[in-house]
C-alpha cells in the first residue's frame, strides 16, 4: 500500500504540497546566536493565517497561540512535526522561553506548521484534531516521542496510540486524518511561509516580524531585547 493511500491522502492534497516540499528542509537555521534579518519582505507578524469559513467548529485551525495576546513581543515559529531540530527546540529551548517570557506576559508565541513530507502532513493533521489545549498536548507528545513514531513501520498506528492518550478514539482519529480541508489549510499555511517570507527550513523564527538567524536561546533573548 502506498504511503498516500495509507494515510488517506488524495492526489489533490499531494499536488498542493509538491511546491512546498521541493524547497523545504529541516534544520535551515543554526541553533546558536544569530542576527535579525528583514530580507525586504512583509513582517510575518502582520499576516494572520486565514481560516476557512465553512469548516466545522471542531479542531484547531490557524495559529497555535501560547501566552498573552497583548504581550509586547510576538514570536512566530514555522516548524515541522517531523523535524528533529524542531523537536530539539521544543525540548531544550521552549521550556525556558515559556517560563521566562511567555508565562510572564512578555511574549506571545505563535506556532505555524511548515510541511516537509506526507508523514508530516499526517502528524500535523492529527495534532489539530481537538481544541487548542488538546493540540498543545499532542504537539508535546509528538515532539517528545518523535523518533519512536516517525521511525516506526506502522506510523499510523503509533499516531493513533498517541491520540488515544489525550482522549481521541480510533474512529475519531481516522475521521480526523482524512480531513482534506485541514490538509489544504496546512498546505496553504506552508505555501504562504515559503512564498511571502522565504521560509525554506525549520525551525524558522520571527520576532516582532523580523526573522532571526538561529533558534538558540541566546539569539532569541537578543531579538526580544532588541524588539520594539
Amino acid at each position: 500500500m502506498t504511503a498516500h493511500k495509507k494515510f488517506g491522502f488524495g492526489m489533490r492534497a499531494l499536488g498542493m504540497m509538491a511546491g512546498v516540499l521541493m524547497l523545504a528542509a529541516c534544520g535551515n537555521g543554526k541553533s546558536g546566536d544569530g542576527a535579525a534579518k528583514t530580507d525586504g519582505f512583509p513582517p510575518a507578524a502582520k499576516t494572520q493565517i486565514e481560516v476557512p469559513a465553512d469548516v466545522a467548529k471542531s479542531g484547531t485551525w490557524g495559529d497555535v497561540v501560547y501566552g498573552d495576546a497583548n504581550a509586547p513581543v510576538e514570536i512566530i515559529e514555522y516548524a515541522s512535526i517531523t523535524c528533529p531540530h524542531c523537536a530539539q527546540f521544543y525540548r531544550d529551548e521552549f521550556p525556558e522561553l515559556k517560563k521566562e517570557f511567555i508565562d510572564t506576559g512578555k511574549v506571545k508565541f505563535i506556532f505555524r506548521n511548515f510541511l516537509l513530507n506526507r508523514l508530516d502532513l499526517a502528524a500535523s493533521t492529527v495534532a489539530r484534531c481537538g481544541d487548542m489545549d488538546t493540540t498543545k498536548k499532542l504537539m508535546q507528545i509528538l515532539y517528545e516521542r518523535q523518533a519512536q513514531w516517525e521511525g516506526s513501520k506502522t506510523p499510523e498506528d503509533e499516531l493513533a496510540a498517541i491520540a488515544r492518550r489525550v482522549g481521541i478514539s480510533r474512529t475519531e482519529f481516522d475521521r480526523c486524518l482524512e480531513n482534506t480541508k485541514m490538509h489544504e489549510h496546512l498546505t496553504k499555511m506552508s505555501t504562504i511561509a515559503q512564498k511571502q517570507y522565504q521560509v525554506k527550513g525549520t525551525p524558522t523564527l520571527f520576532v516582532n516580524g523580523i526573522r532571526i538567524e538561529g533558534h538558540g536561546m541566546d539569539a532569541i533573548k537578543k531579538a526580544i531585547a532588541d524588539a520594539k
